[in-house]
């Protein structure tokens, strides 16, 4: 029985999807750098006087917290209190593989292929740097002892900023950032998919 050229692609995608899940988490050691050194860099600058470090744990990050300790808290005078969380990266990179089986079930030019994954996988890169970054924000606002988070001198407006920014990082770019990458780079494959869909929205 011949499938529907849509279904087709979609077996295809179906196939090649637990592939690159599994490469992607057992590479994730490496795949995981980038973000690492870009959060690492943006978190140190910008609150250095909060974060003192940031360990890398394959996709696990540790950020060392330094703080003034607050009263209750039994911490000689003069020193900083340190406290450690982790953030998953995992959580916010699932797009890779997903956009990465996208690529692979698309009939394309394997230079094509190749220049298409490079340009997604560093935008995926920043994506997933939005949703470690902000994690990370969300814990230092939110989850830590109330005195604690005042020293980082955030206004209402600005945690109201941050929770949005998170909730953007976690529920919407991982699944939305993929698919919009791989409409951009394919527009006459999904034409020759579903006839007529490019004229109709043209209209």
């Amino acid at each position: 029985m011949q499938h529907s050229p849509v279904k087709s692609f979609m077996i295809k995608v179906v196939l090649w999807l637990p592939v690159c899940f599994a490469v992607w988490y057992y590479m994730r050691g490496v795949i995981g750098l980038p973000t690492f050194f870009i959060v690492d860099s943006l978190m140190e600058t910008w609150l250095a006087d909060f974060i003192r470090d940031i360990e890398f744990k394959g996709h696990l990050l540790n950020v060392v917290l330094q703080f003034d300790p607050p009263a209750n808290l039994n911490v000689p005078e003069g020193q900083k209190a340190e406290l450690l969380f982790g953030v998953n990266s995992l959580a916010y990179g699932y797009s890779i593989p997903l956009y990465t089986a996208l690529l692979l079930a698309t009939p394309d030019e394997e230079k094509a292929k190749w220049i298409h994954w490079i340009i997604g996988f560093i935008i995926l890169v920043l994506a997933q740097t939005w949703g470690v970054s902000f994690e990370i924000l969300m814990t230092l606002l939110f989850k830590l002892d109330a005195a604690m988070s005042a020293q980082l001198g955030f206004s209402s407006y600005q945690k109201e900023l941050v929770a949005l920014g998170y909730q953007f990082g976690y529920l919407i770019l991982p699944a939305v950032t993929p698919l919009v990458l791989w409409i951009g780079f394919h527009q006459k494959f999904i034409g020759e998919l579903v006839p007529g869909l490019q004229s109709r929205f043209k209209g």
